[in-house]
């Protein structure tokens, strides 16, 4: 495909349906920019050609996609928010016209999202990519693919780094690499993060932005990593006051590596001869702050994926008290805002135009909410007791099967009634006999 007609505002090309509309619109506007290309890999390949990774290097390391992700601390951030929210159900509920919702089942998109995305990928292993390339590119897309009467077919991931996206007259368009074609908003899926570029359109790079707060952790764990293969000690010197010949000097600085470098000779007694005596020239980790680094820039990077402490392992602030509030902190404040930018993108690209307006699709976070099953029992307690869940609602919570018609019957209690029935009601002003008293005849 020829790219001067995208770049080149003056060019007419009338091969395609797209390009003759936009021809037209080209010289009705007076040959004016109408197409606008915007694509967030051009860096990213500009750097690849150079050979310097993504924007350069941090503390001598490259930082790109796949060494970011060598980095535990955001390794285990990616993988949490995806698996999260790829192992959630997400299903298609319909709004009734009386009322409430009921939950759409057979629906080609639910199989989709929850069965099997393509013939290359099952549901899950594609929503997990999806979520991991938008947290850290700040885009994600999918082709849409459609059967008979625009019925949902599969969806297939598309790479950041392949996808080049345009903008004409107010619509989104789509090409990817090796694909000729030109693909319309609703055919591709597009998640993406904070947008603050001129029109909102594309999401900007967690990597890009934080390329040197994961710098300087990828550069502090190759430092502890060759600290450790260099021994207990970085390095040191082997002092004496006597003369010594070449050999000598060769001899000993060989047999001193063999037997006390790298991490399984650490902390091994060191015989000395002929009156030498070790000096260290380094220091260890704690004294170098390794350690505080490395912890912090760990919370930076958990703190930049809003990812609570003890999801990436570190426990050191955790205890039984406040790690469940922890939890409930990260499903409300992390894995709901990238849930509802899923379900809006779902609800326009994979409903049909009819469906739009009264379905909708919603993940199912009762999982990661329930608490232990003391909590769970008294929330439980209490909701039934108000009438707001019936038996077979709360079996069903806890993934078990109803009971059946009785199971539906909700309950209060006797001696709950509204104000107003409370101040209506009339004394009893009955005289009742004394205990024991016999009845008048």
């Amino acid at each position: 495909m020829r790219l001067d007609f995208w770049n080149n505002s003056a060019v007419s090309d009338n091969s395609t349906p797209l390009r003759a509309a936009i021809t037209a619109e080209r010289e009705g506007r007076g040959a004016a920019d109408a197409v606008q290309a915007y694509s967030d890999d051009t860096y990213e390949r500009l750097a690849a050609v150079l050979g310097i990774g993504m924007g350069g290097t941090v503390g001598g390391v490259t930082v790109n996609e796949r060494n970011a992700l060598g980095f535990a601390s955001v390794w285990a951030c990616v993988l949490a928010i995806s698996q999260d929210l790829a192992a959630l159900p997400c299903q298609i509920y319909q709004n009734l016209p009386t009322g409430g919702k009921a939950q759409v089942s057979g629906h080609p998109a639910s199989r989709v999202l929850n069965l099997q995305a393509s013939p290359l990928q099952n549901a899950m292993p594609f929503r997990m990519v999806m979520h991991a390339t938008v947290l850290l590119h700040g885009n994600a897309y999918a082709l849409i693919k459609y059967g008979p009467k625009y019925t949902i077919k599969a969806v297939f991931y598309k790479h950041p780094t392949q996808t080049e996206v345009l903008i004409s007259d107010g619509r989104l368009y789509y090409r990817f690499a090796g694909d000729s074609a030109i693909y319309q908003d609703y055919e591709v899926l597009h998640l993406r993060g904070l947008c603050l570029d001129q029109n909102g359109i594309m999401g900007l790079s967690v990597l890009s932005l934080h390329r040197e707060n994961i710098g300087t952790g990828l550069a502090a764990q190759r430092t502890s990593a060759r600290f450790y293969d260099n021994g207990a000690k970085v390095s040191g010197t082997l002092e004496t006051d006597n003369l010594l010949k070449p050999e000598t000097i060769a001899r000993l600085k060989e047999q001193f590596a063999s037997q006390y470098g790298g991490a399984d000779n650490a902390g091994k007694v060191i015989t000395l001869e002929q009156g030498l005596k070790f000096k260290s020239i380094g220091l260890p980790p704690a004294d170098a702050q390794f350690l505080d680094t490395r912890k912090f820039t760990a919370r930076e990077v958990a703190s930049m994926f809003r990812v609570p402490a003890h999801k990436m392992g570190d426990l050191e602030r955790s205890t039984n008290n406040n790690i469940e509030q922890q939890g409930i902190d990260y499903v409300q404040n992390c894995l709901t805002p990238w849930a509802v930018s899923t379900e809006q993108e779902y609800q326009l690209k994979l409903l049909r135009t009819t469906e739009v307006d009264t379905h909708y699709f919603k993940h199912n976070f009762n999982g990661l909410l329930r608490g232990d099953a003391a909590a769970r029992a008294t929330y439980y307690g209490k909701m039934t007791d108000i009438g707001a869940y019936s038996i077979n609602e709360v079996r069903a919570l806890e993934d078990m099967n109803g009971i059946g018609d009785p199971g539906n019957v909700r309950f209060v209690q006797v001696n709950r009634q509204t104000l107003e029935n409370a101040m209506l009601a009339k004394p009893d002003t009955t005289i009742k006999p004394a205990p024991g008293t016999p009845p008048n005849e």
